[in-house]
């Protein structure tokens, strides 16, 4: 320790010697800051619940109207159906193996030849 800082406390987040009542003022300031009320505290909580139930909906494979989830998944799952949501699907883009097989071995071979392994 320097006279500099003989007598003072090393504050990390503001990378700074203090004085000790200074340091326990910021101290305690960011622990109130830490344990400020939310605005949901004080009111119960309490955990999600997903229901089987939903408005009615049509099935496009039988035309019957369904309020419940697991029903109408099972009438799709029976009719051999993918349930989607919003997001389009995307199709996996079409590999070219012996291109890739091709490229692979070539990549090797460098590596090997960088190495002193090759011809």
């Amino acid at each position: 320790m320097t006279d500099l800082t003989k007598g003072k406390v090393y504050d990390r987040v503001a990378m700074t010697w203090v004085e000790p009542r200074e340091y326990a003022s910021r101290k305690a300031e960011m622990e109130e800051r830490a344990f400020m009320r939310g605005s949901n505290q004080g009111q119960l909580s309490a955990p999600m619940i997903i229901t089987d139930g939903m408005k009615p909906v049509q099935s496009m494979t039988n035309g019957k109207t369904y309020d419940s989830k697991s029903a109408i998944r099972a009438e799709y799952k029976r009719a051999g159906v993918v349930e989607v949501g919003n997001d389009v699907p995307k199709e996996k883009p079409k590999v070219d193996w012996k291109a890739e097989s091709k490229k692979r071995k070539a990549s090797i071979g460098k590596a090997l030849s960088y190495a002193g392994f090759g011809a």
